[in-house]
């Protein structure tokens, strides 16, 4: 009997971060209580990858509390100038998230924690996306200290993972 192998080849990165990124997102200097969000990824139409690798980068502006951490949610939308067709109501484009309780109505996948003896950091994992528009979102929980106020300092990468299924072997 054949088998078939699924692999993976990635595809292109598409970056959210300052004006040298694919996706303007600007996070720096994002203190405790608050959320910024990204302007919005038209991801195109039709067929698309589902699942992606992310990668997130930040550093604190000095050496952080414990457990201090930075949430990252996506929201997505049907309509890319449509807040009541986006997750949380929230409307997309570079600037802060008007309350941080509309984040409960988005899809938390993933953050960033701190230890109390360094101030940067970088985590990674997978992220399913199915709406051809979505927008990062950042939330800083932290007991007192912020972000650094340097745009290279925080980036969030995602790279296409679409299976790749191989000939009956």
């Amino acid at each position: 009997m054949s088998s078939n192998k699924v692999y993976y080849t990635p595809g292109t990165p598409v970056t959210f971060g300052s004006n040298s990124d694919t996706i303007l997102w600007t996070p720096k200097a994002l203190a405790s209580g608050n959320a910024r969000i990204s302007n919005v990824w038209d991801r195109g139409a039709g067929s698309l990858p589902g699942r992606y690798l992310w990668r997130f980068k930040t550093k604190w502006v000095a050496t952080p509390t414990g457990l201090d951490y930075v949430f990252l949610f996506a929201v997505s939308s049907s309509a890319s100038a449509t807040p009541a067709l986006t997750d949380g109501g929230i409307t997309f484009g570079d600037g802060a998230v008007t309350s941080t309780a509309l984040l409960y109505n988005t899809s938390q996948f993933g953050g960033v924690y701190a230890e109390a003896v360094d101030k940067a950091y970088g985590a990674s994992g997978t992220l399913y996306l199915y709406e051809r528009y979505v927008a990062i979102a950042a939330y800083m929980y932290a007991a007192a200290k912020a972000l650094t106020n340097t745009d290279a300092d925080h980036q969030l990468i995602l790279t296409p993972i679409p299976d790749d299924v191989q000939a009956a072997a």
